[in-house]
């Protein structure tokens, strides 16, 4: 089984978050199994629009590997890592979900970051598709996530700021294939939007979804007909996630 690697980045507040929990209610529902969500946000924004509550991070597995370092046990935890990955690995039906988490330590920890990095890669081979919902820059998917992401999807919202971003992640990156998604554009700030950047296509400002995100209801039960995830499953078609037509 080959496994696809899709990232889903962007400036801060342009709605990475809802379209990767819409994008995994398209698969589930599509049945691509197995899959794996990364909330690769520290502050765990696809943990919470998923339903989750307080989980085991990646960032308390990275620490007791800096803390045994310091301590000169290294390989005892090291032999001990894929005991702990999979202890902080949340599986419901459908999904599994890795969050990344905020670490309490500072500085530079290469040889932890390396190291954890490698285990959640080999840890990715097992799924079919593995979505990462990033930060605003794909450096850090390169630092701590994974070296191996097939598809960017750029998410934009009309901003210059935006518009910058998603250059820069084009810029940054060579030989994968990036996409750009517009959010909660009107059809005319579009238009002046996609003449300065090729959107592939938009999602519609949603009453149902801005709803489900004041209550903090999970994103996962928005219904199957509603206008934005149908939109998130046309783009799931248009870049191969799931078939163009089901039998």
């Amino acid at each position: 089984m080959e496994t696809k690697i899709i990232a889903v980045c962007g400036k801060g507040g342009v709605g990475k978050t809802s379209f990767s929990a819409m994008l995994a209610r398209v698969l589930i529902d599509d049945g691509v199994r197995p899959l794996l969500l990364i909330d690769a946000d520290p502050a765990g924004g696809l943990t919470m629009v998923t339903g989750e509550q307080a989980i085991s991070s990646l960032a308390a597995v990275r620490d007791r590997l800096i803390e045994s370092a310091r301590r000169k046990k290294t390989r005892h935890v090291a032999n001990q890592l894929d005991y702990l990955l999979f202890e902080s690995l949340v599986e419901r039906p459908g999904y599994s979900l890795l969050a990344m988490g905020h670490s309490a330590e500072k500085g530079c920890f290469c040889p932890a970051n390396q190291l954890l990095r490698g285990a959640i890669d080999k840890l990715s081979r097992a799924f079919m598709v593995v979505l990462i919902d990033a930060e605003a820059g794909i450096e850090q998917i390169n630092r701590d996530v994974t070296r191996d992401v097939d598809h960017i999807i750029s998410i934009v919202d009309g901003s210059r700021q935006s518009l910058q971003t998603a250059r820069l992640i084009k810029q940054m990156v060579d030989g994968i294939a990036v996409s750009v998604i517009s959010n909660r554009l009107d059809e005319k700030s579009l238009g002046v939007f996609s003449d300065e950047i090729n959107v592939l296509r938009s999602v519609p400002e949603n009453k149902t979804l801005k709803r489900f995100n004041r209550e903090g209801q999970s994103l996962l039960e928005l219904p199957p007909d509603n206008e934005a995830v149908e939109s998130v499953r046309c783009i799931a078609r248009a870049i191969g996630l799931i078939p163009k037509y089901k039998e």
